[in-house]
Parts: C-alpha cells; structure tokens; sequence
C-alpha cells in the first residue's frame, strides 16, 4: 500500500492534533489512551476465555451470545455492544434455523493463520449468509452480509493487534481520505485493502514521526476515531458560517457518509434549526419555525413512520407523533418536538411542559394499543450543564418516557444511513430511541454501523 503526499501531509495533521490530547473517550468517560489500552488488556483475558471455550465446545452458542452481551457492556473498549457488533450475533444465534449454523460461526471466529484466510472466512460467511436470505421471506432477520466488523472483533480478542478491527468510523475516516473502498471486490478484499491501509499508516508513523508505541495498531485506531469525531461534530458556529455563506438550501453536508441519500425536501432541515430562511419557506411565505415542524414530518415519513403533525395551533400540543408499524419491531411511538434556535436550545422551565405533553399523549397511545413511547426534541444544537440533566431526569421520573435531544444534522445522518441500507429497518431505530440524554453522532455510528 502506497500512500500519496497529500494523504501523508493530512496523516500527519490527524496525529499532531491526536497528540494534544492523547485522550480517548470510553463508555462517556475521558480518559489517556495508555490507560484506555491497559483496559482493553485487563479484559482481553476474560474475553479471550469465553471465545475459546464457545469454540472448544464447553460453551453453547447460546450461551456464548449471552454471554458475549454481558461482556460487551462490561468491557465496553471496542463499542461491540451496538446494531453492527452484538446485534449481528444475536441475529445470526435467533434467526439462523439452519444446522449448520454453529459449525460455520466457529470456523469462521478461529483466528485465521494468513491475511489470505482471514479474506476467505469473511466471504466464506458472507456467502452462507447471502443464500441464507434468498431463502427466507424475512431476509432482514438474517444478519447482514458483511461481518468483517463482528469477525475481526473476535480475532482480535484471541490474538491483539494481528488483523486490526474494522471500525466504520475509521473507514468513514479513510474515506475521506480519498482511499477506495467501493471499488473492493468482496468483503474478505475490503478488510484486506483496510489492514494494508493500517499497516502504511503504522509505518508513516514510525518512520516520519518516530513513534514507538506498545499498541501500534490501537494507537493508529486512536488517530482515526479521533479524526472521526472531529469530522462528524461539528460545532453549531460551523453550520451558521456555512450557511451564512451560501444559499440555505444548498448547506453542505459533507459530515455523512454519502449525501446524495439525502431527499431535497429535507436538504434544508439544518438551516430551518437555525431558525434561518430558506428558498422553500421564502416561496410559501412560511416562518422557518413552521418549516422546521412540517420538515419534520417528511423527514420521519421517508424513514417509514406513520407520522401525525400535530403543533402551532392546537393548543397546548408537541409538533408530531411518529408511529412504528414495523411488524418486527413492535408498535412504538416517537413523540417529537421542534425547536427551531439560533443558539443552542435549553429546556429551562419547560420540563413540567413536556412532562404534560407526554402524559396526555400516553393516554392516546395506549388506546391505540401503542404502550412504547419515547420523547424527542430536535434542534440545532442544545446548552450541555447540569440543570438540563436534571431537567430529563424529572421528566423521565414522572413519565417512565425517555427523552432524548438529537440534532437536525445528526438526524439528516440517521436519514443518509436508513436509505442507504436496506438492512436497517425500525426495531434497529429504535434502538436510538430508549435511553434519555444527547443522541450523540458517535452512538448512531454505534447502534447502525
């Protein structure tokens, strides 16, 4: 693998400004990447055991799933607990009625002894799982087929370091970079083409740079997913600069991963959060508060909601519900909210309002037969102190409802990612909306890969 000038020179950038900090940020807590990686070292034994003795056989594939969840949130230090690592393997113990389930999921975990074995297991189970789902009428309870994620994340429980785990955020990252990874013939090629990437990286490193680090291969992990976060949070001064700058209804944004998965009619939602006029509100003489909430609407019908405006002019009201009628996922509601700021939006006194309006709501829904409800408040940005995470727990305690903050460019990323994967359906979204507190970039790449 040869890298260009321009990608060295940016390389060398991502590492200067990872080495201001030398932090990484686990489970919500900030802490220096040595100490991140002694951690994954303290766990790995465990894990370790509990792979080995589900391959030795003293562990039932069932109880291996289990127990593969417990530890993921025990040990949290490779974010397998999401949609694209834990979920991909209670989907395949769940949902694979075939016999030769167990046998193909144990030769494909066994650490491969060559890159070259570690491209076939990929695409060997990647095969498996492709007839498995022309052969079923639910194809989507059937994993998806690229498991180089859930695969590589096992091997490097077994055997650290050797085949790097392959991350979508350091993808998205490389991406960026003008690496391509569309181009790659199968799924067992494009982890091949992205250890390669990893191991010119790791040498740019030790060669231009000098480093000599104990964990070369999760030191080069840290550099990415710290370029990651950079790339994919942008602050709320960035989105007013782009949009000051040129028409509201062409803003850029280039923080998801492909945009042309975006609709037009909802290209203008980051905007309209700013509570900016765009050219579509300007030609319906709407205010952009109001565009915001009608907005809204389109944005969580394109995602396959039955969705109900509700708002401005109907009292004392959210702006909308959103209902899931997803057989597989269970009916679940999504109360939501606009709230259309310059600046970043806080609940402030408006805690015994939202309590009101999911009390009222509740009552509705159950006699739809709707008993799932999660609240959402969608804005440019949102004020993060203390007095707000009072204000969603005394919500939450006098509702059971979470509330959960997103905003509007982060639920353009959750539109971007839906259409471009039809493996995604509503019981993976929901998965966004139950715990209370900020939907943050990081968790959607989390939950939906």
């Amino acid at each position: 693998m040869q890298l260009s000038l321009e990608q060295e020179k940016e390389l060398g950038l991502y590492l200067e400004d990872f080495q201001k900090s030398q932090t990484v940020e686990d489970n919500n807590v900030v802490t220096t990447y040595a100490s991140f990686d002694d951690n994954r070292i303290k766990a790995i034994e465990e894990l370790k055991k509990m792979v080995s003795d589900f391959l030795g056989g003293s562990l039932s594939i069932v109880d291996f799933k289990e127990k593969s969840e417990t530890m993921s949130r025990t040990f949290p230090h490779w974010g397998f607990k999401g949609f694209s690592g834990q979920m991909q393997l209670n989907q395949y113990v769940n949902n694979i009625e075939d016999s030769a389930k167990e046998k193909n999921l144990k030769e494909a975990l066994s650490v491969p002894k060559s890159m070259d074995e570690a491209v076939a297991k990929i695409n060997t189970l990647a095969e498996y799982l492709t007839e498995l789902k022309t052969k079923t009428d639910n194809p989507k309870s059937i994993p998806r087929v690229n498991q180089s994620f859930m695969l590589s994340y096992f091997w490097e429980l077994q055997a650290p370091e050797i085949y790097p785990v392959f991350f979508g955020s350091a993808k998205n990252v490389l991406e960026n970079l003008g690496f391509d990874f569309k181009s790659q013939e199968t799924a067992g090629v494009e982890f091949k083409y992205f250890a390669e990437i990893y191991i010119a990286i790791r040498s740019l490193f030790e060669k231009t740079k000098n480093l000599n680090e104990k964990h070369p291969v999760w030191y080069v992990e840290h550099v990415l997913w710290n370029q990651f976060k950079k790339q994919s949070v942008s602050t709320g001064a960035d989105v007013e600069v782009e949009t000051k700058r040129e028409a509201p209804s062409k803003i850029k944004t280039a923080r998801t991963p492909d945009e042309s998965w975006i609709p037009p009619i909802i290209a203008d939602l980051e905007a309209l959060a700013l509570n900016q006029e765009t050219e579509w509100t300007q030609k319906r003489g709407i205010k952009p508060e109001k565009a915001f909430e009608t907005k809204l609407r389109y944005l969580f019908t394109i995602l396959g909601y039955n969705v109900t405006e509700l708002g401005q002019g109907k009292g004392r009201e959210p702006d909308g519900i959103a209902i899931s009628t997803d057989g597989h996922a269970g009916y679940y509601a999504i109360i939501y909210d606009a709230k259309a700021r310059e600046k970043d939006y806080s609940i402030g006194t408006g805690d015994r309002e939202i309590t009101e309006y999911i009390k009222n709501k509740q009552r509705e829904l159950q006699r739809q037969r709707v008993d799932k409800v999660s609240f959402l408040i969608v804005s440019s940005e949102f004020t993060n102190s203390p007095s707000l995470e009072n204000s969603l727990k005394d919500i939450y305690r006098a509702t059971r409802v979470p509330v959960i903050l997103v905003k509007a460019k982060d639920l353009l990323d959750i539109v971007n990612r839906k259409l471009s994967n039809a493996d995604i359906d509503h019981a993976q979204l929901e998965d966004l909306f139950l715990e209370t507190g900020l939907l943050t970039a990081e968790k959607i790449v989390d939950v939906l890969g």
